[in-house]
């Protein structure tokens, strides 16, 4: 039981290689593509950096909702910075503690400060406060409402800014002045402070602007070939003609979705009575040119065939340029052999083309003329 099981995931796993070869696009890192890994993972890092600041910055351990996500009420924005000072921040928090229709925004953390060590400071000042206010990171608010300085307080309601003034932070006056239909920009009625804290916005393009993306592309790019793994395999001694056969026994009836049977149990079928294979496989060490000379040299049985080359091995100084010089010369696509590829052709010794004869496979492993007269 355990032969006829492997049996018939040998087949599916055969028949999904030869469909996945056969309308598998080519992959991105073989399309002349420069973008490197790395590159990628230092975009995702600021990428990442600036989702962050759009989370809140304080978990308040409920799903209380701010009236900007439910309703179209106002909002009232504080701006706050830590400039203000330990007792007058202290003291908007309290005041703020409970209020869902408050949000207080700090623009970033402080120059030279990480996130973490920010968190840290605001939870020393929250200290016994509960609940805990809304306190968000959101640089974005601060440019759309051109906020530079603080305390600095938006109404905002479906987009627009209800009210607004500078250098007041009570919430009592606040709401007294709703009551009263004051609106627009009341202007500057208390001393305000510059913003201790760095934009995150403006120090994210700061650091994309620094970086040297061609010296960071280049070296990802080296250290893509240095560290890629290769399916090496030993060179062949001598002609050998191997041949391969797909034929396996059903160990249970096999039907379409549909239900139709197409196999019944204990059948002995070979998949390439129904499905012609429909490549040539062309196996090389691309780092010897006498084996790329040999292939060159090669031909299908099947001329209708589509000829893959996979390549054992590749230079790994300069990798890409070796790659497309060898593209060129062979005017077709390489790719790189695989682990699963290489299992399930049983490949053994390069150079082999592998090919279909009648209902098998074969493979042709051929000495290259280099190695004529060289031992056993």
């Amino acid at each position: 039981m355990q032969t006829v099981q492997a049996e018939e995931a040998w087949l599916q796993r055969s028949q999904a290689i030869l469909h996945a070869l056969e309308d598998q696009a080519r992959p991105e890192w073989l399309n002349g593509q420069t973008e490197p890994l790395e590159l990628k993972r230092q975009a995702m890092q600021v990428f990442e950096t600036a989702q962050s600041i759009k989370k809140p910055a304080i978990s308040t351990g409920t799903e209380r909702s701010l009236s900007t996500n439910q309703s179209n009420k106002p909002l009232t924005i504080l701006f706050v910075s830590f400039s203000l000072g330990d007792a007058a921040l202290k003291g908007i928090f309290e005041e703020a503690s409970g209020r869902d229709d408050v949000l207080l925004v700090f623009r970033g953390s402080k120059p030279g400060q990480k996130l973490p060590a920010l968190m840290t400071d605001l939870k020393r000042l929250l200290k016994g406060i509960d609940p805990l206010p809304n306190i968000v990171i959101d640089p974005t608010r601060f440019q759309r409402w051109s906020v530079t300085s603080a305390p600095d307080i938006v109404v905002e309601q479906d987009g627009q800014s209800r009210l607004h003034v500078r250098g007041v932070s009570s919430l009592s006056w606040l709401d007294q002045q709703l009551k009263a239909s004051k609106l627009g920009d009341l202007g500057t009625l208390g001393d305000v402070s510059e913003i201790a804290e760095i934009d995150l916005l403006e120090e994210i393009k700061r650091r994309m602007v620094a970086i040297d993306w061609k010296q960071k592309q280049q070296q990802a790019i080296a250290r893509f070939w240095a560290q890629q793994k290769f399916e090496v395999l030993p060179v062949a001694r001598e002609d050998r003609d191997r041949t391969l056969d797909l034929t396996i026994t059903a160990p249970r009836d096999l039907a379409a979705p549909n239900g139709q049977l197409i196999i019944r149990a204990g059948q002995t079928v070979n998949p390439l009575d129904k499905m012609p294979f429909g490549l040539c496989l062309m196996v090389l060490d691309a780092t010897v040119p006498a084996q790329v000379e040999l292939i060159q040299r090669q031909s299908c049985q099947d001329k209708k065939a589509r000829v893959l080359y996979l390549a054992t091995s590749l230079p790994r100084q300069d990798g890409w340029d070796q790659l497309k010089k060898l593209e060129t010369r062979l005017q077709a696509p390489v790719y790189l052999l695989t682990p699963d590829v290489r299992s399930r052709f049983q490949l053994q010794q390069v150079p082999a083309m592998v090919e279909q004869a009648g209902n098998h496979l074969v493979v042709h492993e051929r000495k290259v003329p280099s190695l004529q007269g060289a031992p056993s």
